[in-house]
């Protein structure tokens, strides 16, 4: 979940993935309530294994958190110019501790968000009627990233179709402008047939499905995701999405 900042003493939850209730959604939280809102007091992470049993936080929004079924939640503040602009969650519907992996990946991951915010507000300096930065005050919510995720597996997958070699230089540019505005600049090097398995599984789909929307075997499915997660430095085909997301190689 992302919460943005709504003036000095307020949160608002705004973009979620995998809620299973309205409970948590759009729910405006005040500063020093909660985990968000003592994230946004001290500007430090807070993280938490039994949210409604917790002594480091305080409890007004028990109710929502029950409702939704939440247990352990780490948050993470969002700060660009010295300014906490939100906070970003990850939580889990089951009574497990989130390990210091996940801390590790919700931290690089806000790290990212500022970065993102810090060009914007940059754009925004040099030229308000940029389209960045005219975006800049608001996050995508998550059925609009699906759309862009969805929109960018597609297009890999009929540039591998065309064989014109002009036309689909022009459709592979296309979707590198729907990776980010300003890329960062990547140490690994992903060949394109990876960035298409990469794009797939972060569908959700099998190594079949997969297979089948790129139009070679699952086996070698299998073999460009090995090497992905090999150059990546990943365990799983989820981190290796995770990697890719935060290097700018996907959306």
């Amino acid at each position: 979940m992302y919460a943005e900042c709504l003036g000095e003493d307020r949160l608002q939850i705004g973009a979620w993935v995998g809620l299973r209730t309205p409970a948590l959604q759009n729910l405006t939280i005040a500063s020093g309530c909660g985990v968000g809102g003592r994230v946004m007091a001290t500007r430090r992470p807070v993280g938490v294994s039994d949210y409604t049993r917790a002594n480091v936080i305080s409890h007004e929004y028990d109710k929502a958190i029950q409702d939704e079924g939440l247990y352990s939640i780490v948050a993470v503040p969002v700060i660009v110019n010295r300014r906490v602009r939100g906070v970003l969650y990850v939580g889990v519907h089951s009574p497990v501790r989130l390990g210091d992996k996940v801390i590790e990946e919700v931290t690089m991951t806000a790290r990212k968000l500022e970065q993102d915010f810090a060009v914007a507000d940059a754009l925004e300096q040099q030229d308000p009627e940029h389209p960045v930065a005219q975006r800049s005050g608001r996050v995508m919510n998550s059925a609009e990233w699906e759309q862009i995720r969805a929109a960018h597996s597609r297009l890999r997958m009929i540039c591998n179709r065309i064989d014109d070699i002009n036309i689909r230089g022009e459709l592979e540019e296309i979707c590198d402008q729907m990776v980010a505005p300003v890329r960062i600049q990547a140490t690994t090097k992903l060949s394109a047939r990876e960035l298409d398995v990469l794009a797939c599984v972060a569908l959700g789909h099998t190594n079949v499905e997969a297979a089948e929307e790129m139009g070679i075997g699952a086996e070698t499915v299998k073999s460009y995701l090995r090497s992905v997660m090999r150059k990546l430095g990943a365990h799983t085909r989820y981190e290796a999405v995770n990697a890719a997301r935060r290097m700018g190689a996907i959306p």
